[in-house]
């Protein structure tokens, strides 16, 4: 019997996860995504994104409270029992994670890994917005949107493109620390995800929202809130994802598509979390941690 660890490592169990009864129904009129074209194998997905999480496990601080990350855990599994069978990869193995920065921000790395800065669920008002958020950047995993960027390059060897597509999926100020020192210059290949990659993104974790019974008008939501709290500089999020434009009016179309019966929202879950957030040491900025 297959029994995730604590440490979120949900890979071996997807197929338990997928049988999950689903409380979301979606209608067929729903947009349709296609995974771009990708000289890559999701085993060398996996491949990347391993080197890649060594080098966010030694640059970034991870938040050791082990009921928060449960929890991150716990809105991931549901989610992931969203995903499309035709964009599941039995290869993955997905871990999820909570970054001690204070900047909201999260990111995804290929293969399965995925981090959620704490400030990003400071912000968030309900679990809901979260769940956007985490459902964007799963759907970059699921459609391979780190190797297909690569792709449009000249195809480098994997250990050699680690630090450059980390730096590259990350973004901002972490960004191009991390991708100090690779050994090879890609130019702008390797520069934030296309607007294409980020509006396939934003429909395809719609999608996973309404299949895991979350209403996939939260992650409109969640989006406002970070464009409100840009101040000089920006969240660090918006610095990595460039806006497809009318972001929020076309994840409420799609919305509409889609039939979700008691969407799960705010939970007695989230708030417990919240308020454990608050009782915390105030974590640093992403600029504070990378001067260190």
């Amino acid at each position: 019997m297959c029994s995730p660890r604590a440490d979120t490592r949900v890979g071996p169990c997807l197929a338990l996860i997928v049988s999950l009864v689903l409380c979301a129904e979606v209608v067929s009129a729903q947009t349709r995504i296609r995974a771009p074209a990708n000289k890559y194998t999701p085993a060398q997905d996996v491949q990347l994104g391993r080197k890649a999480e060594a080098e966010v496990r030694q640059r970034l601080p991870m938040l050791s409270d082990a009921q928060i990350t449960a929890y991150v855990a716990s809105v991931g599994r549901r989610l992931l029992a969203g995903v499309p069978s035709s964009m599941r990869h039995r290869e993955f193995r997905y871990t999820f994670h909570v970054v001690n920065a204070r900047d909201i921000n999260a990111f995804a790395l290929p293969g399965g890994p995925m981090y959620v800065n704490r400030g990003m669920l400071e912000a968030a008002t309900t679990e809901g917005q979260v769940a956007g958020v985490m459902a964007h950047e799963l759907s970059h995993i699921v459609l391979r949107h780190g190797t297909a960027q690569a792709s449009k390059a000249t195809k480098y060897e994997v250990g050699t493109l680690a630090g450059a597509i980390l730096g590259a999926i990350i973004g901002g100020r972490t960004g191009n620390v991390v991708a100090q020192g690779t050994r090879i210059s890609l130019g702008t290949a390797f520069m934030r995800f296309s607007r294409e990659f980020e509006r396939q993104a934003d429909i395809e974790g719609a999608q996973i929202m309404a299949r895991a019974g979350y209403d996939p008008r939260d992650m409109a939501a969640m989006f406002r809130i970070i464009a409100q709290r840009s101040g000089a500089g920006g969240p660090e999020w918006l610095s990595d994802h460039p806006n497809p434009g009318n972001r929020s009016d076309y994840i409420t179309r799609e919305a509409r598509l889609l039939r979700v019966s008691n969407p799960r929202r705010d939970t007695a879950q989230f708030r417990v979390v919240r308020a454990r957030l608050r009782q915390l040491p105030p974590a640093p900025t992403t600029r504070q941690i990378t001067q260190r």
